[in-house]
């Protein structure tokens, strides 16, 4: 029953957190432009929840374990993004999004044929994350997305199939163990449900601009689950969880007062 009872309120407090996220990024990206929706997206308002529960049911160790997976599946968020950015901008938002997800789900298939440790699994991150750059840096100036007239009822009807989809992929990791609560945990539910908001409002071209300002912010968090995995058991998950949020806080900061300053130059 106890667990029954953690495992429905980290559920429902992942599901409420990444929709609140996507929401907010998304009025962000309209108002404010890509970037700073790109930084919000990328806070670990997906991830940590998940990881917040699972220290609590399983301790220092587990998410230490996990930590190694989350890096591959967060290197493996850069082929999303890439793949998106791409198609988006000749097609319409389902095939866009779900050839993201293929490749997604293909490279998550491969990864598991692998015997991983933390230092090949940082390697393939940084690799991922250099490819996705490197093919994706004519899109980092986009223009201001023209937003159309939003209906009523079209952002509650999304933010409540995100929560959906958060749900579903939380019960699986969960259930699971240890590697799939890795592999879980950074899947792309917030970048999917922005795209899913975003894609018809502002043009899939001003999507993909807002998913490439995502790939500095998804470096981030990878440094941060690395130092998680080294400090979670010797420091205590704790203390080790909130340095990796501070460390992905702190990594989205400098990055906005770099674009402020490269503006001002």
């Amino acid at each position: 029953m106890e667990m029954s009872t953690s495992l429905a309120v980290m559920i429902g407090a992942k599901m409420l957190l990444t929709m609140s996220i996507v929401v907010a990024a998304s009025f962000l990206v309209e108002r404010s432009g890509p970037f700073l929706g790109a930084m919000i997206a990328t806070l670990p308002i997906s991830a940590g929840p998940s990881y917040v529960f699972l220290a609590m049911d399983h301790g220092a160790g587990f998410i230490a374990q996990s930590a190694v997976a989350t890096i591959i599946t967060n290197g493996i968020n850069g082929l999303f993004v890439l793949t998106y950015a791409h198609m988006a901008q000749r097609f319409s938002l389902l095939p866009c999004l779900l050839a993201a997800l293929a490749v997604w789900f293909v490279s998550i298939g491969l990864a598991h044929f692998v015997e991983w440790n933390m230092a090949s699994a940082v390697v393939l991150n940084l690799a991922c994350f250099g490819i996705a750059s490197r093919l994706t840096r004519h899109l980092e100036a986009g223009d201001a997305p023209a937003v159309r007239q939003r209906s009523v009822w079209e952002i509650p009807a999304r933010a409540f199939g995100v929560m959906c989809l958060v749900g579903f992929v939380m019960m699986a990791g969960f259930v699971l163990g240890p590697e799939a609560a890795g592999y879980a945990a950074p899947f792309p539910i917030v970048l999917s449900s922005l795209i899913v908001i975003l894609h018809k409002r502002i043009g899939g071209r001003a999507t993909a601009v807002t998913m490439v300002h995502t790939l500095p912010g998804l470096l981030g968090f990878g440094a941060a689950v690395t130092v998680m995995h080294w400090t979670a058991e010797p420091m205590g998950a704790a203390l080790s969880l909130l340095l990796a949020l501070a460390m992905c806080i702190g990594w989205n900061l400098a990055l906005m007062w770099r674009k402020k300053t490269r503006e001002a130059a």
